[in-house]
């Protein structure tokens, strides 16, 4: 290599140092220093733009993946349609952390995960570890919060050892394991009845040691006869068929009549009948005395107070109830209700029936419960909405019944038309305000149709505080102006100034109480005030 060419290097190499200089706002962190120098700065900058959004997920590619399935915090609504220099900036150093992750104020809720029970006081890093994301290429990323599956099992070893299904919450809660207050043995191939409520579950399901861990049988268990699990002190000398004689309420009381078969009178027992103690239906003490079964009610309360009899007088219990089901249920369904005075539309639908017939009293009741809205829901507009748009106090007015939180209403016959982007705003970011510390105080009489009576006055009050906002901006989303004409102001655009950028005269001024503003309203004019000799 000749002289003037290693001279000519080296001027090269230090002019190239010295643009680098200029350039870069500083050192990259410690993940990134490997894109140091000008050759890189398009990797992550589009030429001579910011940074691109793809540009990053084109490496951060598990990143790319929860956001393709819509899993995580990345697609929630806090981070949706951000740029991820927001969050994770650079240039600030070796040492700057990319994330600043205050983990006592994160809200758990927008990952889609929400943390209930005791998963509120766990600390992060007991179920944010390797070995329990399942993404082997997430699993190698040091310090991560990304990657964990939402089913129990993908953190909790699986006591049941695969002999149960994996839905953990089927049975069990987030505020503790034991006991599992979830399970409803009604729903098992074993309905617990009589004495068998009041066993301990230990006393059927005994503990032992399977494949070296703690291990508790709930599958697998004979339960076809009494002595499957009782032992039969009788031997050979009875039937081992033991409620012939006994019964799941008390093994020491028989039945009365033990060889009496009650199929054989007028009332065969059936369903919730069978097993109940003859003394229960037979309180004269004497077996033979004729009992009245015809109607439910001859022998069970009428715990309806006669709501229904009062109407109907043949009305029974067995209308709505078998006794092959608890009396908490009912055989009135769906098809019957829309048969009565109220039929049930939309959200009613699915509404559970107490939520209407259960009183304050915690009674039941079908009678007389009303039929507006404002008999069973509160009146929230009262004395707010004026009776021309409240007619009634009737919700349907505004409110939709499939649901409550859609609104139709005409806002035209107002004295206020929403247009452009007004008409796709919620209706609280309107009429609902907080005051003095009240949340949801809300306002719809005479509202200020002024555009800062809603909006803040980004300008700082340079067009006064009486301006009207449309002279220059229409009301679409983005806040354009399509109405503003430099020409009506007092400096007229003309030759090379209409090709000039709006900033290169306007700039960003820091106005009183250090706020940073576009200067628009400006009293010089003279060529020198803005051109440099």
């Amino acid at each position: 290599m000749s002289r003037l060419h290693i001279i000519s290097f080296f001027i090269l190499s230090c002019f190239a140092t010295q643009i680098f200089s200029q350039l870069s706002p500083g050192d990259l962190s410690e993940a990134h220093k490997h894109l140091e120098g000008v050759g890189f700065c398009t990797e992550c900058h589009l030429l001579g733009d910011k940074v691109s959004n793809q540009r990053c997920l084109d490496c951060h590619l598990e990143i790319r993946s929860l956001i393709d399935a819509d899993r995580g915090y990345h697609v929630s609504a806090e981070v949706e349609g951000k740029n991820c220099f927001e969050c994770h900036s650079e240039h600030h150093g070796r040492s700057f952390d990319l994330f600043r992750l205050d983990e006592n104020k994160f809200n758990h809720d927008i990952t889609g995960y929400e943390l209930e029970g005791e998963h509120w006081v766990i600390d992060c890093r007991e179920c944010h570890k390797p070995e329990n994301i399942a993404n082997l290429e997430i699993q190698k990323l040091e310090g991560t919060y990304l990657g964990l599956e939402e089913d129990c099992l993908s953190c909790h070893t699986d006591y049941h050892q695969e002999t149960l299904e994996n839905d953990c919450v089927k049975c069990h809660n987030f505020n503790q394991w034991d006991p599992a207050e979830l399970f409803n043995h009604e729903e098992a191939e074993y309905i617990l009845i009589g004495a068998h409520k009041e066993v301990a579950c230990l006393e059927c399901h005994a503990k032992e040691i399977r494949n070296e861990q703690e291990f508790q049988v709930f599958v697998g268990l004979e339960f076809g006869d009494c002595i499957d699990c009782h032992s039969n002190p009788h031997h050979e000398s009875f039937s081992i068929n033991c409620t012939e004689c006994h019964n799941e309420w008390t093994w020491i009381d028989l039945n009365i009549g033990v060889e009496f078969n009650h199929d054989m009178t007028n009332y065969p027992l059936t369903g919730l009948h069978v097993g109940v103690d003859c003394r229960e239906c037979h309180t004269t003490g004497n077996n033979t005395d004729k009992i009245d079964f015809v109607e439910c009610r001859n022998c069970h309360q009428d715990y309806h107070n006669e709501q229904f009899t009062s109407r109907q007088k043949d009305a029974d219990c067995k209308d709505c109830h078998s006794i092959d089901m608890s009396f908490a249920s009912t055989l009135f369904g769906l098809d019957d209700h829309q048969e009565s005075d109220y039929k049930l539309e939309g959200a009613h639908v699915a509404t559970a029936c107490f939520a209407c017939h259960v009183s304050e009293e915690d009674r039941w009741e079908f009678r007389d419960i009303g039929q507006n809205c404002v008999d069973c829901h509160n009146n929230i507009h009262q004395d707010v909405i004026s009776e021309k748009f409240f007619p009634g106090e009737n919700c349907a007015s505004c409110h939709l019944v499939d649901n409550w939180r859609v609104i139709e209403f005409d806002h035209t016959t107002t004295n206020w038309n929403l247009e452009g982007a007004h008409a796709s705003v919620s209706c609280r970011e309107c009429h609902f305000s907080d005051v003095n510390g009240e949340e949801d105080v809300q306002e719809f009489f005479e509202l200020s149709a002024t555009c800062i009576a809603c909006h803040e006055d980004e300008h700082g009050g340079q067009f006064g505080l009486e301006s009207d906002c449309t002279s220059c901006h229409g009301t679409e989303k983005g806040w354009r102006t399509p109405n503003f004409n430099h020409n009506n102001t007092d400096f007229i655009l003309d030759g090379g100034h209409k090709d000039v950028d709006c900033s290169q005269c306007h700039k960003t001024l820091t106005f009183e109480g250090g706020v940073d503003r576009v200067e628009y309203k400006m009293e010089k004019f003279e060529c020198i005030d803005c051109h440099a000799l």
